[in-house]
């Protein structure tokens, strides 16, 4: 299994504990920033990118035993030998399969709005307007907004999508690795817990009020695999928790840590 070298964003803080934040799909470190530099007076914040995305390495696979591969040679490459962990979204999913597979590491253990559970296909359709920007052929990202907006009506989600256009040498490109991306939609969708996977460590499940990824019962399911789980509601908030209700967030995380 091939490890990559995953980049991260740091706000460096020697001797506090170290903090991991993955961001979800299709989003990269840049996503987490803000929410980095508000706590780096307590932590030493690493914001990694997951392979496929940011400025980590393409390549041509996301299984979970991959993904956990990959942040468990970033610790080791790094000397890190306990951390709290956190995780929005597809990142929250490698977290809590990390913590499962390397406990000795994860003091602690942060969830942002995902479950433990089979999901339906989301993204499809982003993807699908994602591949209608031709890469290198666009000079600005108005033309490229211009050929998202029918698939992607809402406003935000679009602002999300371009954080990953970059300026090639061609023109206008797409950062994250696409195709492979889209095709793993079926792997990501799935659950990353099974079996006897098991987390006894402390464990924070922040979730949006307004989001329909945390439905009633996956927290009593999540137990099984996570049996200190608390969960925190902001009803403010839609999936984009960390941004939606940045200070509530916040909040949320200083009292739990």
């Amino acid at each position: 299994m091939a490890v990559v070298k995953l980049n991260s964003l740091r706000f460096e803080n020697p001797g506090a504990p170290a903090l991991i934040i993955m961001h979800g799909l299709l989003g990269a470190s840049r996503n987490w920033q803000t929410i980095g530099k508000a706590l780096k007076d307590r932590f030493d914040i690493h914001i990694v990118d997951l392979r496929n995305h940011g400025s980590s390495p393409h390549v041509d696979t996301m299984r979970w035993s991959e993904l956990t591969a990959d942040l468990s040679a970033y610790l080791r490459v790094h000397g890190l030998k306990e951390v709290t962990l956190m995780g929005h979204s597809l990142g929250g999913k490698i977290a809590m399969k990390f913590a499962c597979d390397y406990p000795a590491l994860v003091k602690k253990l942060i969830v942002v709005d995902i479950a433990a559970k089979v999901y339906p296909p989301y993204h499809d359709k982003e993807f699908r307007a994602m591949k209608r920007v031709p890469a290198g052929a666009l000079e600005n990202r108005r033309e490229a907004e211009e050929l998202l907006k029918p698939l992607i009506p809402d406003w935000g989600m679009r602002q999300f999508i371009m954080t990953n256009l970059v300026r090639g040498e061609f023109g206008l490109q797409w950062q994250c690795n696409l195709e492979v991306l889209h095709a793993s939609l079926q792997v990501l969708r799935q659950n990353s817990l099974s079996g006897l996977d098991q987390y006894q460590g402390p464990t924070l499940l922040i979730a949006g009020g307004k989001s329909e990824f945390i439905e009633d019962g996956d927290v009593k399911e999540m137990k099984q695999w996570l049996p200190h789980l608390k969960l925190v509601n902001l009803p403010k908030a839609g999936h984009n928790v960390h941004v939606e209700d940045r200070s509530g967030f916040l909040d949320a995380l200083k009292k739990w840590l």
